[in-house]
C-alpha cells in the first residue's frame, strides 16, 4: 500500500512531462528566426557578412549614397542616430528589407539579433538622443499583442519592436506591423523564395541580396508614370545574389536566378534550351545609345517553341502571326526558327527627350531569309510603290507593316509603329524613324560604337563574355530621358543630386544559362572623384590634361571670327581662328597654335568639316570673297583648291551630300540672291550657273532627304519661300509668298509622311508660320508681345534637333523653347544686337550662348535655362562644347585673346 502514492507520483509525472512533449513539439510556435519575419510582398532582403573589409567597402560605394539621399534621414536630422546605429550592427545574421510604402516611395526594414551589447548600444544612442537640442517625441502602443515603441521628430518616424531575439526597425510604421502580422502568420518571405535560398553563397563578400523578381516589377513602377511592360512584368522568378565591390570600385551581383521550361510564365523560361552566347553585337552598338539589349539564341527552333508557350495566352499576337502566313505567305515562326546569333534592341535619344528603338537581327546561318521575308512583305504592303533609298552603301526599304518586329518577338521586342531596315554583313537594322536608323549607319560607318571605344570594351570585359539576356544601360546618357516619365518626386531627385548621379557609368543586368537556373551578374562601374584614393588614381589622358586648365592664346592681330572645329586624331574639339590679318590658325585645347595660313579676304559663312576622300579624317571647307577653300588639319590645301568662283559677295555656304556618299556638294549664296552649286572638284553644276532668285535670303539654303528624295530649301528676306530639286528647278507650288518678313532660320518638322512635313519660319514682327511641301501656308500662329516694336526671330539647333523662338524688346529679351515655354528671360540685354546659338549634343547636354554684341558681353545657359557663368563672359563671340558628361568648354574671343575655359 505504501507503494501506491510512489506510483501514482510517477504517473503524474510522466503524463505532465508527456503533454509538455507533445504541446512542445505539436502545438507551441517555435522560436521566431529572423528570416520568419520578413513579409512575403518584400521586394529583397540583404543578408550581412562577416567580412568586415567587404561591408565597409560596400557602405562606402556610390550606390549605397545614392540609396542614402533617397530614403535615409539627412545628417542634419537627429534620427540620423539611429540610422548609424542601424547600419553598424548589419553583421552577419543580420537582415534589410525593402518594401513599397507609397506609389511614389520606398523604405526598409531592418532585422538585427538582439544581443545584450546591441540593446545597451541602443540604449544610449537613445539617452544621447533625449538629450539633445531637438524636440523628440517618444511613445508606445500595442499591436497584435507586441509592444511598438516609436520615436518622433519633425513628421519623421523611428519605429522599432523586440520578437523573441530580433530587434526590428523601420522608419515606416506601418512596415513594423507588417512584420507582426507576418510573425503570427504561416508564410513569409523566405518560403516564398523556393530553391534559391538554398544556394551556395560566397563567404568573403558583401553580403547576399534574395530578390522576388516579380515583386520587384512593384518597386520599378514606383519611379516611372508609365505601366512596367510585359517584359518586366514576367521577367523571372527569384534570385540570390553576393554583393561586392570589385577591385576596379565597381559595384558587382553575382549569382543566380531560379527558372525552368516548368514555368512558362515567366520571360527566362524562352531560353530554357538555349547555352550562352558571345556578344558580338558590340561592333554596330552606336556609342551614343542609352541602353542596349541582348538575346542570345543558339537554337532557333527551340527558342521559337519556348517562346510560343509563353505568348499562347496572348490571341491578338498569335492571330495576328496566322493571318499574316496565311495571306501574305510570310511564316514567322520559320523566321524564328533560322535564328541562331543575336537578337538585340538598342535605345536612342530622339527629339524631344523621347527615344527611338532599333532592332539588330544577326543570325550565324544568313541573313538572305529574313532579307527575303521583309522585302516580300513590303511589295506587297506597298499601295503605290516600294519606299526605297540609297544611303551610303545601305539599302534602306519600309516595311508598311504595323509593329511587325513587336509581332514576331514579343514580349522581347515592343514598338515599331513604322519600320525601315537594311542590312550590313549577316546583320538586319530595323528602325522605328527613318533619320535615326541612318545616323545609327553613320556611327557604324565611322566606326564610333562600344566595339572599336577602349573604355566601353574595358567595362565589357569585366561583365560576363557570353550570356542569353543582358541589359547594358549608358547610365550617364539615361538620367535626361528618364526625366519626362519620372515620378514628379524622382523627377526632383535627378536634378538634385545630378553630380552624384552622373559619376555611375556604364551597367550591366545579364542572365547565363546554367543547367535548371540562369547564372546572374549585375555590374556597374563609376567614375572615382578627382584626388579620391590616389594609390589607384589612373593618369590623366592627354585630352584631360590638356582641358583641366584655362588657357589663353594671344595673337598679334585682333581675333576676328574662330570656329570649334573637331579632330578626327583625338576627338577632342579644337579651333579655327582668323585674325585681322586674314591668317587662319588651328588652335589645340591647350592654346597651342599648330600652324597658320594667309588667306587673300575674310571667311564668309561658317566653317565645315568633311572628309574629303573618305578614309576617316576630316578637312575644312570655307569660302572668302571670290573663292572656295578645303584645307587639311596640318594646314595644306587638298588639290584643286583653292578654287575660283564668280561670286564675290557671299552670304552662306552649305554642304549638300545626297546619300551620305560624301560625294559633296558646295552651296554658295551671294547676297544679291544667287545660288551657286560647286561639285567636290570645284566645278559649277548645271541649273546652278547661278539659280537667281532676286533677292537676299534670310538664312542658308539647306538640303534635306524626305521620304527618300532630294530638296533644297531657300527662305528670302522678302518673305518668297523656294522648294527645287537637285537640278535647281522650283517644284510645283513656289515660289510660296509668306506674307511676312521671315527672320533668322528656318525649321524643317519631320513627320512620317510628306503630307505631315512642315518648314517653320517666325516672321520679325510674331508669327509663327508653317508651310507644307506642296506650297501651301498650314498655320499661321500670332507670338504673345508686350509693347507694338517688340522683334522676333528663330533660331535653330545647327543639326535641326530643335528651335528657339527669340523675342527682344525696349527692356527685355526673351528666348523661347518650340513650344513656347520661357527658357531664358534677361533684362540686361534688352534690346541690344546679339548673336545666339543653340546647341544639342544629347545626354541632356543642350546649350544656349548669347553674346551681346554692343556690350560684348556672353551668357551661356544650359537648356532649362541655367545660367551656367557666375558672371558674364567678357566677349566679342561664344562657343561650348561638352568635354564630358560633368564638364563644358567655354571658347571666347575678345581682342587679340582666345580664351578655353573648362567648367
Amino acid at each position: 500500500m505504501k507503494r501506491l502514492p510512489l506510483l501514482i507520483t510517477i504517473g503524474l509525472t510522466l503524463v505532465l512531462a508527456g503533454g509538455y512533449f507533445l504541446y512542445d513539439t505539436f502545438l507551441r510556435k517555435p522560436a521566431a528566426s529572423v528570416w520568419d519575419l520578413v513579409p512575403t510582398e518584400t521586394i529583397l532582403v540583404y543578408e550581412g557578412s562577416p567580412c568586415e573589409t567587404c561591408v565597409d567597402q560596400l557602405k562606402h560605394s556610390p550606390i549605397l549614397s545614392i540609396i542614402n539621399k533617397a530614403v535615409l534621414p539627412t545628417e542634419a536630422d537627429s534620427l540620423r542616430k539611429m540610422t548609424d546605429f542601424v547600419l553598424n550592427h548589419m553583421a552577419p545574421g543580420a537582415l534589410v528589407s525593402l518594401h513599397v510604402t507609397k506609389k511614389d516611395d520606398f523604405d526598409f526594414v531592418f532585422y538585427i539579433p538582439a544581443t545584450p551589447t546591441v540593446e545597451q548600444e541602443f540604449n544610449i544612442a537613445l539617452e544621447s538622443l533625449k538629450k539633445g537640442k531637438a524636440t523628440i517625441d517618444l511613445s508606445e502602443h500595442e499591436y497584435g499583442g507586441v509592444r511598438i515603441y516609436e520615436l518622433s521628430m519633425k513628421n519623421r518616424t523611428f519605429s522599432w519592436i523586440k520578437l523573441n531575439h530580433v530587434w526590428v526597425s523601420s522608419f515606416a510604421p506601418m512596415l513594423i506591423e507588417d512584420v507582426i502580422r507576418t510573425y503570427n502568420a504561416d508564410k513569409n518571405f523566405r518560403t516564398t523564395l523556393g530553391t534559391v535560398y538554398q544556394l551556395p553563397k560566397v563567404k568573403s563578400d558583401g553580403g547576399n541580396i534574395y530578390l522576388n523578381l516579380k515583386n520587384f516589377t512593384q518597386w520599378f513602377s514606383l519611379f516611372t508614370n508609365e505601366t512596367p511592360s510585359a517584359l518586366v512584368q514576367q521577367f523571372g522568378h527569384s534570385a540570390m545574389l553576393d554583393v561586392k565591390i570589385s577591385d576596379n570600385d565597381d559595384f558587382v551581383l553575382n549569382g543566380f536566378s531560379i527558372d525552368s521550361a516548368s514555368r512558362p510564365n515567366y520571360i527566362l523560361s524562352s531560353f530554357s534550351s538555349q547555352t550562352p552566347v558571345p556578344f558580338t553585337l558590340k561592333q554596330y552598338v552606336s556609342n551614343r545609345a542609352l541602353m542596349f539589349a541582348s538575346y542570345g539564341i543558339s537554337d532557333g527552333a527551340s527558342f521559337t517553341r519556348d517562346l510560343e508557350a509563353f505568348t499562347k495566352k496572348n490571341t491578338y499576337i498569335r492571330d495576328t502571326l496566322q493571318q499574316i502566313a496565311r495571306s501574305l505567305k510570310v511564316d514567322a515562326n520559320k523566321l524564328r526558327s533560322n535564328l541562331s546569333g543575336e537578337l538585340g534592341v538598342c535605345w536612342m535619344e530622339s527629339k524631344g527627350q523621347g527615344t527611338s528603338k532599333i532592332l539588330i537581327i544577326n543570325t550565324q546561318k544568313g541573313s538572305e531569309e529574313w532579307i527575303g521575308a521583309f522585302n516580300s512583305l513590303s511589295q506587297q504592303l506597298s499601295i503605290d510603290t516600294v519606299f526605297y533609298e540609297k544611303y551610303s552603301d545601305y539599302e534602306i526599304r519600309e516595311l508598311p507593316l504595323y509593329r511587325f518586329p513587336e509581332k514576331i518577338f514579343w514580349p522581347l521586342v515592343s514598338g515599331f509603329n513604322t519600320s525601315y531596315y537594311t542590312k550590313l554583313g549577316n546583320a538586319i537594322f530595323v528602325g522605328e524613324d527613318l533619320e535615326e536608323l541612318k545616323r545609327f549607319l553613320e556611327d557604324i560607318d565611322r566606326e564610333d560604337t562600344w566595339g572599336k571605344s577602349v573604355a566601353q570594351n574595358r567595362f565589357l570585359e569585366s561583365t560576363l563574355l557570353e550570356s542569353n539576356v543582358s541589359l547594358y544601360v549608358n547610365t550617364p546618357r539615361v538620367w535626361s530621358v528618364l526625366e519626362n516619365s519620372l515620378q514628379p518626386r524622382w523627377k526632383t531627385f535627378i536634378q538634385e543630386n545630378r553630380t552624384l548621379l552622373n559619376a555611375l557609368q556604364m551597367g550591366a543586368i545579364q542572365f547565363s544559362h546554367l543547367n535548371d537556373s540562369y547564372y546572374t551578374n549585375v555590374s556597374w562601374s563609376y567614375k572615382k572623384a578627382a584626388g579620391s584614393k590616389p594609390g589607384k588614381a589612373e593618369a590623366p589622358t592627354t585630352a584631360e590634361a590638356e582641358t583641366s586648365s584655362k588657357s589663353i592664346t594671344n595673337f598679334n592681330q585682333a581675333v576676328s571670327k574662330f570656329f570649334v572645329v573637331k579632330s578626327h586624331v583625338s576627338r577632342e574639339s579644337e579651333v579655327l581662328v582668323q585674325d585681322s590679318s586674314r591668317n587662319v590658325s588651328l588652335v589645340t585645347p591647350a592654346g597651342k597654335v599648330l600652324w597658320s595660313l594667309p588667306l587673300d579676304g575674310p571667311i564668309l559663312g561658317d566653317v565645315q568639316q568633311i572628309d574629303f576622300f573618305s578614309n576617316g579624317k576630316l578637312q575644312y571647307f570655307f569660302a572668302t570673297p571670290g573663292e572656295l577653300h578645303v584645307v587639311d588639319r596640318l594646314g595644306k590645301y587638298v588639290q584643286p583648291y583653292p578654287v575660283k568662283i564668280k561670286e564675290r559677295d557671299i552670304e552662306f555656304v552649305s554642304i549638300v551630300d545626297y546619300d551620305h556618299s560624301k560625294k559633296y556638294r558646295f552651296l554658295v549664296s551671294g547676297k544679291s540672291g544667287h545660288l551657286w552649286m560647286f561639285d567636290k572638284e570645284g566645278k559649277n553644276l548645271e541649273g546652278w550657273q547661278p539659280k537667281n532668285l532676286g533677292g537676299s535670303l534670310s538664312s542658308a539654303a539647306n538640303h534635306h532627304r524626305i521620304r527618300g528624295k532630294d530638296y533644297i530649301v531657300a527662305v528670302q528676306e522678302d518673305g518668297n519661300a523656294y522648294l527645287m530639286n537637285r537640278r535647281g528647278e522650283v517644284l510645283k507650288g513656289f515660289p510660296l509668298n509668306l506674307n511676312a518678313r521671315p527672320a533668322g532660320d528656318y525649321y524643317l518638322e519631320s513627320g512620317n509622311s510628306r503630307e505631315n512635313t512642315y518648314f517653320v519660319v517666325i516672321s520679325r514682327d510674331g508669327f509663327r508660320i508653317k508651310f507644307t511641301m506642296d506650297g501651301k501656308i498650314h498655320s499661321r500662329e500670332t507670338l504673345l508681345k508686350n509693347v507694338v516694336d517688340a522683334q522676333f526671330r528663330l533660331v535653330r539647333e545647327e543639326n535641326f534637333k530643335g528651335y528657339l523662338v527669340v523675342r527682344q524688346e525696349t527692356k527685355q529679351l526673351t528666348v523661347f523653347d518650340e513650344n513656347l515655354k520661357e527658357v531664358v528671360v534677361s533684362d540686361f540685354i534688352a534690346n541690344n544686337p546679339t548673336e545666339i546659338q543653340y546647341l544639342d549634343f544629347g545626354a541632356g547636354k543642350s546649350f544656349i550662348a548669347i553674346t551681346d554684341k554692343g556690350q560684348e558681353l556672353s551668357f551661356v545657359y544650359d537648356g532649362q535655362g541655367k545660367l551656367l557663368s557666375p558672371l558674364p563672359i567678357e566677349s566679342s563671340r561664344v562657343a561650348v562644347r561638352p568635354l564630358d558628361l560633368d564638364k563644358i568648354l567655354i571658347f571666347s574671343a575678345l581682342g587679340k585673346a582666345l580664351t578655353i575655359t573648362p567648367m
